[in-house]
């Protein structure tokens, strides 16, 4: 048996990571293993513990991430833009 040496070893081949700049940080994650139904209740039920997997797990979870963001942002003084996803919307 090895062991992981690095989170990027850990990481490697089961998240992609990826960072797009010009004067802004857009950060998208993609776990393939949460693409499809059989992933998201393999993660609630292997992972996390419960009995069963459902989409009001997931509530909790987003609100805690939003939460964390938005305390940075505060920290920071930084300023959000959603700009993006105003345009998103404003074309859906």
């Amino acid at each position: 048996m090895t062991v992981a040496r690095s989170v990027a070893d850990v990481l490697d081949d089961h998240v992609v990571f990826e960072v797009e700049s010009i004067d802004r940080m857009y950060l998208n994650v993609w776990q393939p293993r949460l693409a499809y139904g059989g992933g998201v209740q393999g993660f609630f039920v292997g992972h996390r513990g419960y009995h069963y997997a459902s989409t009001a797990l997931m509530d909790p979870m987003t609100k805690a991430f939003v939460a964390d963001i938005d305390g940075v942002v505060a920290a920071r003084g930084l300023e959000v833009s959603i700009q993006g996803l105003v345009s998103a919307l404003a074309r859906a």
